[in-house]
C-alpha cells in the first residue's frame, strides 16, 4: 500500500481530528494542554488505527470515532457534557460534509473503475475540506465560538441533533453498501445519497447554532439592562452630590460677603472650580454635562456645548444620563489617545427640529472605526465585555421610539439621536 492510498483510507479519523479544530474552546483549556492535546491526537490516531487493523466493521468503528473524539474534547477542555457533544457532532458533521462532497466530484471518475487514482482523490478531498472549512470558520467559528462559553437555548436539541446524525451516518453507510456499482444508475444514485447527507448535516449544524442565538440574545439584553440599572445608580448618587454642589456653593457665596481679601481670593477659586454647572433646562442633562465636563478638563479635552434640555423631558431622567453619558464616556476615551490639544474638542448640540429632539456629538477620531452590519465594533482586545456602551445609547432611544445612527467623515466621528417629542408618546 502506497503513502498516498493508507493516508487516503484514514481520511474519516483525520478529517475529524481536521474539523474538530474549527470547534475547540480555547478559552477553556484544562491545565497543561499543550501535552494534553498532543496525548489526546496520538491516541486518537493510535485507537482508531487498532479500529481498522483489527477489521472492526465500518458501522461500529463510525460509532467509535465519535466516542473518540467526544474523549478528546473532554481531555483538552472543561466544559459541561453537553458542550462536548455540541463540538462533537458540528466536528463530525463538517467532516461528513467535506468527505461526501469531494465523493461527488470524485465518483465520477471513481477509482474502482481505474479512471484516477488515489492522488486525485486525496487531491480533491483535501481541496474540498480546506474550502468547507473556510466557510464554516467564517461562519460559525469565528461569529460564535470565539465568544467563550455557549449557552443553549434546550440542552436536548444538542442531544438529538447528535444522535440523529450518527443514526443518518449510518443509515447512509447501509445504504452505500448496498447500491449495485456495476449498474448504469450508480452515480446517479451515488450523487443523490450524497447530496441527501450532505443537506442533512448542514440542517443539524444549521440547528446546533440557531439553538443558541435567541440565547445570546437574551443575555446580551440582561447585560444592557444591568448597565442600564447602574446608570440609574449611578445618576442618583450624581443627584445626590449635585445637591452638595449647590449647597456648598450657596454657603460659600454667604462667607463671601464677610471674608477678608486674602479668604475672598480662596473663595473665588473654589466658586469657579464649582461653578462648573450648566442650566439647560432638564435637570438630568444638566447633571450629566457637570459631571462629564469635570472629566474633560481633567482630561485636557474641550467641551463645546450648546443644549436645550427641555425638547427630553419626556425622557426618564436616568435614561437620560445613560445615554449621554455613553456618548460623552466614548468621546472622551477616544480622544484621551490623541496628543494635538487644537483636536481634544468635543462638541454637543442638543435642539427640537419639528417635533424630534435632536443630540449630535462630534469629535475627532484618529482610528477609522470598524463596522459590521452596521454596528459599531468595539476596540477593546475583550469583545464579550465592552461594546455595550453604543447599544446601550441605541436601545434606550428606541425605547422612546428613537434611533442612533453613527458615521464617521473626515476623521469627525459623529453620533446623531433623534427622539419624537410627541405628547402622545408612551413609554413602557
Amino acid at each position: 500500500m502506497s503513502v498516498i492510498e493508507f493516508i487516503f483510507s484514514r481520511q474519516v479519523q483525520i478529517g475529524m481530528l481536521f474539523a474538530a479544530l474549527l470547534f475547540m474552546p480555547w478559552k477553556q483549556k484544562r491545565e497543561k494542554f499543550l501535552t494534553r492535546f498532543g496525548i489526546g491526537v496520538a491516541s486518537f490516531l493510535v485507537v482508531t488505527e487498532l479500529c481498522i487493523r483489527w477489521n472492526i466493521e465500518n458501522k461500529v468503528r463510525l460509532l467509535l470515532f465519535t466516542v473518540l473524539l467526544l474523549a478528546f474534547y473532554w481531555f483538552c477542555f472543561e466544559c459541561s457534557f453537553i458542550h462536548y457533544v455540541f463540538y462533537t457532532t458540528c466536528a463530525y458533521a463538517v467532516q461528513h460534509i467535506s468527505s461526501k462532497l469531494a465523493y461527488m466530484i470524485v465518483v465520477p471518475f471513481s477509482v474502482k473503475r481505474n479512471i484516477v487514482g488515489y492522488t486525485f482523490a486525496l487531491v480533491v478531498l483535501v481541496v474540498v475540506s480546506a474550502l468547507v472549512a473556510v466557510v464554516v470558520y467564517i461562519k460559525y467559528t469565528k461569529p460564535y465560538l470565539t465568544k467563550g462559553n455557549l449557552q443553549f437555548d434546550n440542552a436536548k436539541i444538542v442531544l438529538y441533533s447528535g444522535f440523529f446524525l450518527i443514526a443518518a451516518i449510518y443509515l447512509s453507510v447501509l445504504l452505500e453498501d448496498g447500491l449495485d456499482t456495476g449498474a448504469s444508475s450508480y452515480t446517479t444514485s451515488y450523487l443523490c445519497l450524497n447530496a441527501f447527507c450532505i443537506l442533512f448535516a448542514l440542517s443539524i449544524l444549521a440547528l446546533e447554532y440557531t439553538n443558541f442565538n435567541t440565547k445570546q440574545l437574551q443575555q446580551e439584553n440582561q447585560i444592557l439592562a444591568t448597565l442600564l440599572e447602574s446608570d440609574r445608580q449611578q445618576y442618583e448618587q450624581a443627584k445626590k452630590d449635585m445637591e452638595k454642589i449647590n449647597i456648598r456653593y450657596h454657603d460659600i457665596k454667604q462667607q463671601y460677603t464677610k471674608a477678608s481679601e486674602e479668604e475672598k481670593s480662596k473663595l473665588e477659586e473654589e466658586m469657579a472650580e464649582l461653578n462648573l454647572r450648566y442650566f439647560t433646562g432638564n435637570k438630568a442633562v444638566d447633571i450629566t454635562l457637570t459631571q462629564k465636563s469635570a472629566k474633560c478638563n481633567e482630561a485636557g479635552i474641550q467641551l463645546v456645548c450648546s443644549a436645550d434640555g427641555s425638547c427630553l423631558d419626556r425622557m426618564k431622567h436616568y435614561h437620560i444620563y445613560s445615554m449621554l453619558g455613553n456618548a460623552l464616556d466614548n468621546a472622551i476615551e477616544c480622544l484621551e489617545q490623541v496628543s494635538d490639544e487644537e483636536k481634544k474638542v468635543i462638541t454637543l448640540d442638543i435642539h427640537k427640529e419639528k417635533n424630534m429632539a435632536v443630540i449630535r456629538v462630534e469629535n475627532y477620531t484618529p482610528n477609522q472605526p470598524l463596522f459590521k452590519d452596521g454596528d459599531l465594533l468595539t476596540t477593546k482586545a475583550d469583545k464579550r465585555d465592552h461594546g455595550y456602551g453604543v447599544k446601550s445609547i441605541q436601545n434606550t432611544a428606541e425605547i422612546y421610539g428613537g434611533i442612533a445612527h453613527i458615521f464617521v467623515e473626515n476623521e469627525i466621528f459623529y453620533l446623531l439621536i433623534t427622539i419624537p417629542c410627541s405628547e402622545n408618546l408612551t413609554v413602557n
